[in-house]
């Protein structure tokens, strides 16, 4: 896991951190990383494996970045999202070694359910998955969040 940390200054100014090493900093003079700067010290980092994918322009005016990562994390890939299923969880929980540390909780439909009996498996799934992809660990899950999941799946 990694720990992005900005450390803002009185006045204006901020570094970034990843787990502590230095990315880069803005001051009050402007001067901007680009995407390329930042990503070659990413790539310098620990731990973090660097690639390459090159993809076409989509033919489509809207597309979006989620699209273009789905043709090249394809599904069983490591950094793919698992289907919100037990099944799913374990497979992505496989991918590590078993004395890995980790901590989590999990929810299951009954739970989305307390909170709107009358959800069917499809509207529980789709709440499942809006829960999954808008996740906000600043947040967490919490009935609040399901209850927002829901609406979202159901509106």
């Amino acid at each position: 896991m990694y720990t992005l940390t900005t450390i803002f200054l009185d006045d204006g100014e901020f570094a970034l951190f990843i787990n502590g090493h230095y990315l880069g900093s803005e001051d009050l003079s402007g001067e901007n990383y680009c995407l390329a700067e930042i990503a070659e010290k990413l790539s310098r980092l620990p731990g973090v494996v660097s690639e390459t994918a090159c993809q076409p322009v989509p033919e489509n005016d809207d597309w979006r970045w989620d699209d273009i990562a789905a043709d090249v994390f394809p599904a069983g890939d490591q950094h793919a999202t698992h289907p919100v299923t037990v099944a799913g969880m374990m497979a992505r929980l496989r991918s590590y070694p078993a004395d890995t540390l980790c901590v989590g909780t999990f929810w299951l439909a009954e739970d989305f359910r307390a909170l709107a009996p009358s959800l069917t498996d499809e509207e529980v799934e789709a709440a499942m998955e809006i829960a999954q992809d808008r996740h906000d660990c600043n947040n967490g899950y919490n009935w609040d969040y399901l209850q927002y999941c829901i609406e979202m799946a159901t509106s």
